[in-house]
């Protein structure tokens, strides 16, 4: 495998309809999650992104096995009602789009592991955040399990994000908990949720949160921006 098409957060925004275009040149789209409640400013309606998110699921159900969907903290206080709510939540259609996460959650995950080599989450996975929860080895990839019977080890956020945790879970994460908290070890990181102006990369995480698509080159590790030098609005 070498080329995958990384979309981080989408938030009722059309940039993502780039994987529609170029599905049979990549080997996997990765949704980073963050599918819905659109920023205000950006002109985005709940109706609009509630529409994109139909359409997501069903680029979803035509490519099940290219397509890949993390699960973000604004899907999991829809996914999960008894989940802290973060900010814009749509209420009015709370419970219908809780219902369509349920209908669909086979085809969403918390954590993808490629070539054991690029961890992909929506926040990041932190090394204190493990042994705070107690999830140890492949039960990290049992996102059935961990939203059954352990979703509130996920519901842990810090400062930076209004909370008064230790450290952040791997939706909740905020990048600049990465500066002080020790990162897992031997895979890279590629991350959304921490809105950036331009991609941050270190040697163990990437955040691309940058409202832009990306392609990994796994025989290469280069990230590049798709397609290059695009606008983006609010920047």
């Amino acid at each position: 495998m070498s080329k995958i098409l990384i979309i981080p957060d989408v938030h009722g925004r059309t940039f993502w309809h780039v994987a529609e275009e170029v599905i049979n040149e990549v080997d996997k789209v990765v949704f980073l999650g963050d599918y819905l409640d659109p920023y205000p400013d950006e002109n985005i309606t709940p109706d609009d992104a509630l529409n994109e998110f139909y359409k997501i699921l069903e680029f979803k159900n035509k490519y099940p096995e290219k397509v890949v969907f993390l699960i973000g903290n604004h899907d999991m206080h829809y996914i999960e009602l008894r989940f802290s709510n973060a900010s814009r939540m749509d209420k009015l259609r709370r419970v219908e789009i809780h219902d369509l996460f349920l209908d669909n959650i086979q085809n969403f995950q918390l954590i993808y592991l490629l070539e054991d080599k690029y961890l992909f989450s929506h926040a990041g996975v932190y090394q204190k955040w493990l042994e705070f929860s107690g999830i140890h080895g492949e039960d990290l990839l049992d996102t059935k399990k961990i939203l059954q019977d352990y979703w509130h080890i996920l519901d842990v956020y810090t400062w930076y994000r209004g909370g008064y945790d230790i450290v952040g879970s791997c939706i909740w994460a905020d990048l600049r908990e990465s500066l002080h908290m020790e990162l897992l070890p031997n895979v890279i990181q590629i991350i959304g949720h921490t809105q950036v102006t331009k991609p941050y990369i270190t040697a163990k995480l990437r955040c691309l949160d940058t409202r832009t698509c990306y392609v990994l080159n796994t025989e290469t590790d280069e990230i590049k921006q798709y397609p290059e030098n695009v606008s983006k609005e609010n920047d």
